[in-house]
């Protein structure tokens, strides 16, 4: 019969445990922390693309981050224009017709725009809360 002996596994477990101790605690930070960047550059780039006398900045200055949600067992936030204007208006309705636009109003995509510019430097402030919380341990 043959017998099968491991030396060192027990290290290796101890390791992915804290690994996964890590994650649990960094993911919420992680979240928090790229979710405010992308918030400042949906919020620029509205600014720089809706320039007009018309303009009230309602529509920046609503731009919000969702608490932490958890679905299909992955965290998120989103990051999206809330409440109305002081017309009364949705912000994100305002922000939707922005987007894509409508029969006489041409598309101005200022939410893909935001969402292409800032990617990598979410990823970049995700990567660093991320680095800080392994090198506390």
């Amino acid at each position: 019969m043959a017998k099968f002996n491991v030396v060192g596994l027990d290290d290796l477990q101890e390791r992915m445990l804290q690994k996964a101790q890590i994650a649990e605690e960094a993911v919420p930070e992680m979240l928090k922390a790229g979710g405010a960047v992308m918030q400042e550059a949906q919020k620029a780039e509205i600014r720089k693309m809706f320039r007009s006398r018309r303009s009230t900045g309602d529509l920046a200055a609503s731009v919000i981050v969702s608490k932490i949600k958890e679905r299909d067992d992955a965290k998120m936030v989103e990051v999206y224009p809330d409440g109305k204007d002081r017309h009364g208006v949705r912000n994100a309705t305002k922000g939707f017709v922005l987007q894509y636009g409508r029969k006489n109003m041409p598309a101005r995509p200022w939410f893909t725009a935001a969402n292409t510019k800032a990617a990598d430097t979410v990823n970049a402030e995700m990567r660093r809360v991320w680095e800080a919380k392994q090198n506390e341990r």
